[in-house]
């Protein structure tokens, strides 16, 4: 325990040594902390380090007063007054600002006016009375740049194509203080659109239309435009997707589109050599056919081999013409499971239904027929069972490779009555969530809890794949694959009904690619009767790599465990 401790006191310091270390000191001194915060973005001087040469520290502290100035004209100060020094040590350098911004330069006139069809667009209303910048405030060049920017932008959001400003100025007088803003801009006709032509062959016209999102006769919107691409470009058939509105064509505010697909090619293969993190050493087959029938029907089958979990599943995907997102799935697979703990054989078939909401949750129906055949301390037992059940799922984040802000949730329930089919009776029911905070000097904070619960008639003929187990990369670190659990009487792990797993890791980036990180897991699988906590601590480094973010921890368990330490290795975003 004292060792990992100290490994996290280490990593951390590195962290905070690697981001402060050969950093000058910059002291600004006299302004508010909205006129420093931009007076650091404009000073070239804040960009250097400890080791830039005296040359050319010098030449950028002579320029500093210009920088200065452009930063407080850009908030509306023309008048600064500015006292500087600069400074050498042995090993850097450090420079003073004592700044005074003087009085600004106040907005007495603010002309923004639209004429055209949009003049009574109700949201541009709204738009023009809830402006950025108002008669009376203090000049801000963002805010100005901002007005016109999204007014702009607006305009041809609606398909108002043709717009275009007849007056845009802004006059400062600075001997006054004060400026004078005119905008006005003529947003001219609203276009539709006009006739959709799709060029493809290798799926019915009336399928590739469940990723049309614009119709004829609808007003023009480059936003519907960007989401039939984006539908498109991420569905399975085709490779590349190019949409282009006819502009030299638009007859009566009419504009055609065009849409141009490339199919993608219908066999895909892939084959390798890995390494597990709980499973150890594994081989992978894939095989992904796209393109069953000109109604989207596609097939996938997947193949996984390793010394304690090998699998083989197919599945057989039939999607909705009128939803893009829904579809009904069909697979049959086989899994054969055999960590520390127990050993299993499962066969099963499952149908499941897929609703994706505009809101993003995902909705997932299904009913599994499973056939598992198991060995836990030492006790054989078969189980044959008919499980419907229901999963909603949701996740939200800023970026696909390192997201600073995003959250994941999914909840599912499923159960069974004891029927001619099914060997034993029980319903059961998982909460998971995770969240990524971030923090300053490019970190952040990655949390994540599950909790999980069975009632069941008859614990000893649940299946393992329906019993709770902890232990391994996705509950406590620092314990092997299905490790923890409730024990027997001879000791040895059996499951439990109910699952408690939270986890807290701080991640520090030291470039833009590499990061190091210290985390902590608590919790355990467990019965009513047999309540232990177990704990796991460890570092581990990150790297946002061409190919995706890859995770590779030390961990150590803080409890009574099989081995010392573990080693953890994992690709992809951890939402």
């Amino acid at each position: 325990m004292h060792l990992i401790f100290s490994l996290i006191v280490f990593f951390l310091c590195l962290a905070s040594f690697v981001v402060k270390a050969g950093s000058p000191d910059i002291n600004i001194q006299g302004l508010s902390s909205a006129q420093e915060s931009n007076v650091r973005s404009f000073l070239a001087l804040a960009a250097e380090q400890c080791t830039t040469p005296k040359w050319r520290v010098e030449k950028l502290f002579k320029q500093a007063d210009t920088d200065i100035d452009k930063a407080l004209r850009a908030l509306g100060y023309y008048h600064e007054k500015i006292n500087k020094k600069l400074s050498f040590t042995d090993d850097c350098w450090e420079v003073k600002f004592i700044v005074s911004a003087g009085d600004p330069v106040i907005v007495k006139q603010l002309k923004v006016q639209i004429i055209g069809e949009a003049e009574q667009h109700l949201v541009l209303k709204r738009i023009l009375a809830n402006l950025p910048l108002k008669q009376g405030d203090v000049l801000n060049h963002a805010a100005y740049e901002k007005i016109k920017q999204s007014l702009h932008s607006w305009m041809l959001e609606k398909g108002y194509l043709q717009a275009k400003w007849i007056t845009k100025s802004l006059q400062v007088y600075v001997e006054k203080k004060q400026a004078e803003i005119s905008l006005v801009m003529d947003s001219g006709p609203r276009h539709r659109f006009g006739k959709v032509t799709i060029t493809q062959e290798v799926l019915a016209p009336h399928f590739v239309q469940r990723y049309q999102l614009i119709k004829e006769g609808d007003y023009y919107a480059s936003k519907r435009l960007a989401k039939t691409y984006n539908a498109l470009a991420n569905s399975i058939y085709y490779s590349h997707a190019e949409i282009k509105p006819a502009m030299d064509h638009i007859e009566n505010t009419i504009v055609p589109i065009d849409i141009v697909l490339t199919p993608a090619k219908i066999h895909d293969f892939s084959i390798g050599l890995g390494y597990g993190t709980d499973i150890g050493p594994l081989g992978n087959f894939g095989y992904l056919n796209r393109r069953l029938n000109k109604q989207g029907h596609h097939f996938s089958f997947g193949a996984e081999a390793s010394e304690i979990l090998s699998s083989v599943e197919s599945a057989y995907i039939i999607p909705f013409a009128h939803s893009r997102h829904d579809h009904i799935s069909i697979g049959v697979g086989y899994k054969y499971e055999q960590p520390d703990t127990f050993e299993s054989q499962e066969a099963k078939f499952s149908v499941q239904y897929q609703h994706v909401y505009n809101n993003g949750w995902k909705q997932t129906l299904f009913v599994d027929v499973s056939y598992e055949q198991f060995t836990i301390s030492k006790e054989e037992n078969r189980t044959t069972l008919l499980v419907p059940g229901v999963r909603w799922e949701y996740t939200k984040m800023n970026d696909r490779q390192r997201p600073t802000d995003g959250y994941h949730f999914n909840f599912s329930v499923a159960g069974t009555a004891e029927t001619l089919i099914s060997d034993v009776a029980f319903i059961q029911s998982t909460l998971e969530g995770k969240y990524i905070y971030g923090l300053p000097w490019r970190a952040r904070l990655v949390t994540r809890a599950k909790v999980g619960a069975t009632l069941t008639s008859n614990f000893s003929r649940l299946p393992p794949s329906y019993r709770f187990y902890a232990g391994g990369m996705e509950t406590i670190r620092g314990y092997a694959y299905k490790e923890l659990g409730p024990k027997d009487r001879d000791a040895e792990v059996v499951g439990g009904n109910f699952l408690t797993v939270v986890s807290a890791e701080y991640e520090q980036f030291i470039t833009e690619s590499w990061g190091i990180a210290a985390f902590i897991d608590a919790g355990n699988a467990f019965n009513t009767d047999d309540v232990s906590l177990k704990l796991g601590a460890g570092v581990g480094i990150r790297w946002v790599s061409p190919i995706g973010p890859l995770r590779l921890d030390f961990a150590v368990p803080l409890n009574e465990a099989h081995d010392k330490f573990q080693i953890y290795f994992a690709a992809g975003v951890q939402l």
